[in-house]
């Protein structure tokens, strides 16, 4: 399976991917947080459990899970309407000089249907080192499709042109990219090598 994906909901709607591996994540997380935070091994072995794990527990996100996938980390949250990875691919590629990602896809069929890739690495543009920026997303009205940043090589420019904003940028071409970024899509994703970064109560 690869992610982003609606098999599991909201929860694994939105992903984030960093080209480091999960302890080398999840301390960074535990860090830039306050003394509240720490980390264990996540004890699973499915998404479903992972979901099961990641049900939010209010408004705010109080959990991460970091999975190994290759030699890159995705990352979950219990955010309230499903994962909200924020500005932390932004801040990891300037603390910890790697290329990060966030990354949408959900379906045409739901209320609020988007494909996001937002891509920040060392060579991006500062302050947040933003590479590259590709969203068609519907928020309840018309779709919109914008981009910001550097066109990379192996894009498929002339799908932009399509009539169809939603057509413009699919979840084939999302994954199509992620492969073209070094992101495996023929890797098991490693659920029981994930680490849990969690707000204790």
């Amino acid at each position: 399976m690869m992610l982003p994906s609606a098999a599991g909901g909201a929860t694994t709607e939105q992903v984030g991917y960093f080209e480091v591996g999960p302890a080398v994540l999840a301390d960074w997380i535990v860090r830039g947080f306050d003394s509240a935070w720490d980390t264990r091994p996540a004890g699973i072995v499915t998404m479903e459990e992972a979901v099961a794990d990641l049900l939010p527990s209010g408004t705010e996100v109080t959990r991460y899970l970091c999975v190994p996938v290759g030699e890159w980390t995705a990352l979950l949250s219990n955010g309230h309407l499903g994962t909200d990875v924020g500005v932390l691919p932004s801040y990891a590629a300037r603390e910890l000089g790697c290329r990060a990602m966030r990354v949408l896809s959900v379906d045409d069929t739901a209320t609020y249907p988007a494909r996001v890739l937002e891509v920040f690495g060392s060579e991006g543009e500062q302050p947040l080192a933003l590479e590259r920026s590709i969203v068609a997303a519907n928020d309840g009205g018309r779709w919109v499709f914008e981009t910001s940043g550097t066109a990379y090589p192996f894009e498929d420019q002339s799908a932009y042109q399509r009539r169809s904003k939603a057509r413009r940028f699919t979840t084939e071409m999302v994954y199509d990219y992620l492969r073209a970024l070094g992101v495996p899509t023929d890797v098991t994703i490693d659920w029981s090598g994930a680490i849990v970064v969690e707000r204790r109560r």
